[in-house]
């Protein structure tokens, strides 16, 4: 597997990567802060107030501790695609979509299960898991195949 990788893809390896981590982080934003944020709130029992003194009091490492969860994820999900020898946009989400139900909802069920956390919070985790490895699976898909043939 690995050594299919050139000096001429790596770059664009790299580029999906750090793209891939950068659209997971930010549907994060989106999905917790934006679009389901008194919800989210509600569910783990924090006001708006509380997390932005937590967010401050853990500085700068909860920003660089957030996007490398990302990343590993990104990878992770980069290395199954390739094992799994995806080729076609329906295949790549396939695989994401796959891995977010084999992964995220057992895991987050324990969540669940084992630490008192509520059925919506699950839901609402899950969802976000596997739409946001569908996103990696897309921006991994274009950064492969858009524009190759020149590459």
């Amino acid at each position: 597997m690995f050594s299919q990788i050139s000096r001429e893809n790596a770059g664009r390896i790299c580029l999906a990567v750090a793209l891939s981590t950068f659209a997971f982080t930010q549907w994060g934003y989106v999905w917790y802060a934006v679009i389901f944020d008194d919800t989210w709130q509600s569910l783990i029992g924090r006001t708006e107030g509380e997390l932005i003194l937590m967010a401050s009091a853990r500085g700068v490492m909860q920003i660089v501790f957030t996007y490398l969860i990302s990343a590993v994820q990104g990878i992770g999900l980069l290395i199954l695609i390739t094992m799994a020898r995806a080729k076609s946009f329906w295949e790549y989400q396939f695989v994401a979509v796959i891995v977010g139900v084999l992964f995220a909802v057992p895991i987050l069920g324990n969540v669940v299960l084992f630490g008192g956390a509520s059925k919506g919070l699950w839901a609402l985790d899950v969802i976000h898991f596997i739409c946001g490895y569908v996103g990696i699976a897309i921006v991994l898909y274009v950064v492969k195949y858009i524009g190759a043939e020149n590459a």
